[in-house]
């Protein structure tokens, strides 16, 4: 029994040793293995096969550049036609822009032999199609100027009606000639060829 007792007591002191910090096997500490470092490292890359993609669109209009300025417009309530593309609004006279104005005064000649007023015919048709309707308009430079003064005529003007183009209007039902610079030259020789307006040859034609 004595002999029992001395060695549980050298095995238990033994046990201690080891786990004693600072001892011998306490300090070893196991190196890590290096696994594969073909798949660890990234692979080379050849830099001479790269392109530079190009940039991306904006994902919304917010991201790109601000849009150009729209000309302002300025609505004309209750016009009143005074010609076949000119009207008269709160005091101020107003000219269609692109097209040739056909006087109210003016005649042109009639298919059975002599005239007939298509001057007056003309802004007859234009009273009737505007009907006291308020346009909107805008100068061809940019928004109408403010200051200008009652009894003047302001610079020609692009309106519109219930948002159709009253320049287009006029000249492609032939009650106004397009201006050689202006934008509606189709409309004008369709409106010839179809004998419309002015081009009717009469009352009894148009």
């Amino acid at each position: 029994m004595k002999r029992a007792g001395v060695l549980s007591l050298a095995l238990l002191s033994g046990a201690a040793a080891l786990l004693t910090p600072g001892s011998a096997p306490a300090q070893e500490r196991r190196q890590p293995r290096v696994i594969a470092p073909e798949l660890v490292a990234p692979p080379p890359i050849d830099s001479t096969g790269l392109e530079r993609a190009q940039p991306r669109e904006p994902l919304s209009v917010l991201a790109g550049p601000a849009p150009e300025p729209k000309p302002q417009d300025t609505l004309y309530y209750r016009p009143v036609a005074i010609a076949a593309g000119m009207f008269e609004s709160e005091g101020r006279t107003i000219t269609i822009a692109g097209i040739r104005v056909i006087g109210a005064d003016q005649s042109c000649d009639a298919s059975s032999g002599g005239a007939w007023l298509c001057g007056k015919r003309a802004r007859t048709a234009f009273r009737y199609w505007l009907r006291g309707r308020a346009l909107e308009c805008h100068a061809e430079g940019g928004a109408a100027d403010e200051g200008a003064s009652d009894s003047e005529s302001d610079a020609p003007m692009r309106c519109s009606l219930a948002g159709y183009d009253v320049g287009s209007w006029l000249v492609e039902n032939g009650w106004a000639l397009a201006s050689p610079d202006g934008p509606y030259a189709e409309e004008a020789k369709a409106a010839r060829n179809a004998g419309k307006g002015i081009f009717s040859g009469g009352p009894s034609g148009s």
